[in-house]
């Protein structure tokens, strides 16, 4: 069982959310620190935050941005030092369309899916004003048809085009986004069983907060000789920072580097990564340690050997220390909170630990407003998770959300529908609750989970990032785990091999102590909405909470009293996995005058599509979806509504794309069906994009149809 408070930090880290304790522990620290990102070459935001927690000691900067602080004096001198810059990207490229480019910041091996666990995420760009959030596109899966098909090859850099909701190069720079600005994935790390974080770079990480946790104790009980305590830059692009340390402050009787070398090795010019020992298992050590370090062999490539570059370090002994972690190089490295307060320990000997300032928060993302009423709704609805099956968190919150003189009815299926107004005409509005996701197919022996697909996705996407298992009793953080060749594979996807959770758990016992069953308990990743630019926002499952709330803020507007005939808004349940909801909901009502489902139209408005269909731009109005794989829309009733819409000077589209609708289960009742849709790019993955003037023109078409 996961502790209470592991659990609470986790909610509060989610995403650069604000951060307040006041009596911090060591773990409290590293928890903090894991959200902020620090790519190399651009190490300030780590800098800033580590001189944060080393308040009162003499802390000092040099000209290539080394933190240091030195305790004690004369002999023999000391050296203890940790890289604090990540993997990362900077925007190498700003397209006169608004997106971004990118390009590699550091120069260390990272294994052949980094580039691609960055596709289809959320990451944060270090601008003038501030982190700001972008997308980096992938192709949406409703658009694979005819010779289209996911890409055989991981993906590479050279395929990343971010998307930060600007139209333009003007607005990108509206946003403080500049050439040569950092870019890493959001944080959101995840508090696993047993004790153990995960998130992008934990181990190195963690073990400069241990360096930070030693140095106050030393410095307050220094000993005999001088120790320097260091927090370096460009460790993972060229090592000068170390290099220009060494020159300034040495020489050194011995040096002991946190190293990102453990588990690599270099053998006929090509780097591989080999296991390392378990999170808990105790320290990694390589080269000179002092005699009162205790810790295990792993293997181990030296950083200078990898840059071909070394300090000079004259006679000085150096040794190499760190900590264990699962999934090392990925986004998920996942290390045991214990072996944390042990290195601190170790490397401090018995002084007493210390007493840490108060935490300061981590750096937000830059706040975006406007369209307040629809982003604020859809945010609230975003939140609240419900892969297909499992829709009553989403039910519940938008039952709450109707007007107050709404009755509505739940049916057996789950469906929440009502109907309002009279006369002999009966039109239906239908959007559907559900989200793509997981459902545990199997608990394993070992505890880790074993997962199928509830509607159609593309796993890569979903590997090597946290999970979010959604347990009888509560949410339980998981990570879905990196396949086993991640640094060599040649392959974009995994083939048959089903995508597997840990949630920290050793047996299958344990994990379903924490309310985990087979064939019911269902996965997603964490979410939450984000603003992008001046209109556009992006969150996974934008695929139809925007239905669902164009439906709510229509039907606010709506007076009963004054609607000359019958008109039913539902909200269905299992729409990604056959339309289950909607073909119940249609023997409910099966002489319907007219049917509208408010549904995405899966736009080709992106940089990576071919734009050969589907191409409905966003921001250019709402979307009349008269073809798709499953249904054409007669000319007289497309006609009908663009003119319907002209009259009421509602921005409105049409075209066709790919993918079917809820309207299929209603067609056979002979009712009239044309789609109400917005333009969204990269439906069914964790960052679909939707633009909010769209969304406001989707409602007043709604409105429109429904009382004109």
């Amino acid at each position: 069982m996961i502790p209470h408070r592991l659990r609470s930090a986790w909610l509060l880290l989610f995403l650069l959310s604000p951060l307040a304790v006041d009596a911090a522990t060591l773990a409290d620290e590293v928890e903090a620190f894991l959200q902020v990102p620090a790519v190399v070459g651009r190490e300030e935001p780590a800098a800033d935050f580590l001189r944060g927690r080393l308040a009162g000691l003499p802390v000092e900067r040099d000209a290539l941005g080394n933190l240091t602080v030195t305790a004690g004096s004369g002999s023999p001198r000391r050296l203890v030092a940790c890289p604090m810059g990540e993997p990362g990207y900077v925007v190498s490229r700003i397209l006169d369309n608004g997106y971004l480019r990118l390009i590699p910041a550091s120069g260390v091996p990272m294994g052949a899916l980094w580039d691609q666990s960055h596709q289809g995420q959320t990451v944060v760009i270090g601008g003038s004003r501030g982190w700001v959030p972008g997308a980096v596109v992938l192709p949406s899966v409703h658009l694979m048809q005819g010779r289209s098909r996911p890409p055989e090859k991981p993906v590479a850099v050279d395929d990343f085009w971010v998307d930060v909701g600007a139209e333009s190069a003007a607005e990108v720079a509206e946003l403080g986004i500049r050439l040569l600005d950092a870019v890493a994935l959001i944080r959101r790390p995840s508090h696993l069983g047993n004790g153990l974080v995960a998130a992008p770079s934990a181990r190195l990480k963690a073990a400069c907060m241990a360096v930070a946790e030693t140095a106050r104790r030393v410095h307050a009980a220094p000993g005999t000789g001088t120790t320097v305590f260091a927090w370096t830059t460009l460790d993972l692009l060229n090592r000068k920072g170390l290099e220009h340390l060494v020159r300034r402050m040495g020489p050194f009787d011995e040096a002991l580097l946190v190293s990102p070398g453990f588990g690599w090795k270099l053998a006929d010019n090509n780097f591989t990564l080999e296991p390392l020992p378990r999170p808990g298992s105790g320290l990694l050590g390589a080269g000179a340690l002092p005699k009162g370090l205790r810790t295990q062999a792993a293997p181990h490539l030296d950083p200078g050997v990898a840059f071909n570059e070394q300090p000079d370090w004259g006679k000085a002994r150096v040794g190499h220390f760190g900590i264990a972690a699962l999934y090392p190089g990925t986004p998920v490295e996942a290390v045991a909170l214990a072996d944390v307060e042990r290195l601190a320990d170790a490397l401090a000997g018995e002084r007493p630990a210390s007493s840490p300032p108060p935490l300061q928060s981590p750096p937000p993302l830059v706040e975006l407003t406007g369209h307040e009423a629809e982003a604020g709704l859809l945010a609230t609805l975003i939140a609240r998770y419900g892969v297909s099956g499992a829709e009553g968190p989403v039910r519940e919150e938008i039952a709450k959300h109707l007007p107050a003189w709404a009755k509505p009815e739940t049916d057996a299926k789950g469906n929440l529908f009502l109907t309002v107004g009279q006369g002999d005409e009966h039109v239906l509005f239908v959007a559907h609750m559900d989200e793509v996701g997981f459902r545990v197919k199997e608990v394993l022996a070992d505890g880790r989970l074993s997962l199928e697909t509830r509607g159609g996705l593309l796993a890569p996407a979903w590997e090597a990032h946290a999970a979010l298992v959604h347990g009888e009793q509560e949410d339980v953080p998981g990570v879905f785990e990196p396949r086993q060749d991640w640094v060599k594979a040649d392959k974009y996807a995994t083939g048959d091999a089903p995508l597997t959770v840990y949630v920290g758990a050793s047996s299958a016992k344990e994990a379903q102590a924490l309310g985990i069953q087979a064939g019911k308990t269902t996965v997603t990743m964490p979410k939450r909405m984000l603003r992008m630019g001046r209109h556009r926002a992006v969150a996974r499952g934008f695929d139809d909470r925007i239905g669902c709330t164009a439906q709510i803020l229509a039907l606010r507007q709506i007076d009963p009293a004054k609607l000359t005939r019958r008109v039913t808004f539902a909200w269905v349940v299992e729409e990604e996995i056959g339309l289950v909801g909607s073909a119940d909901l249609a023997k409910r009502f099966p002489e319907l005058d007219r049917v509208h489902p408010v549904d995405t139209f899966v736009s080709s408005d992106s940089p990576i599509e071919t734009g050969r269909f589907a191409y409905a731009p966003l921001g250019k109005g709402a979307v009349l979806r008269t073809m798709d794989n499953l249904n054409q829309t007669p000319r007289a009733l497309i006609d009908r509504f663009l003119d319907l819409a002209g009259r009421k000077g509602i921005p409105v589209q049409y075209g066709m794309t790919g993918g079917g609708s809820d309207g299929l289960a209603f067609t056979a009742n002979g009712p009239e069906m044309l789609p109400f849709s917005w333009p969204g790019r990269h439906s069914h993955s964790p960052v679909e994009v939707a633009d909010l003037r769209d969304i406001e023109s989707l409602i007043r078409l709604i409105l429109a149809a429904a009382t004109d």
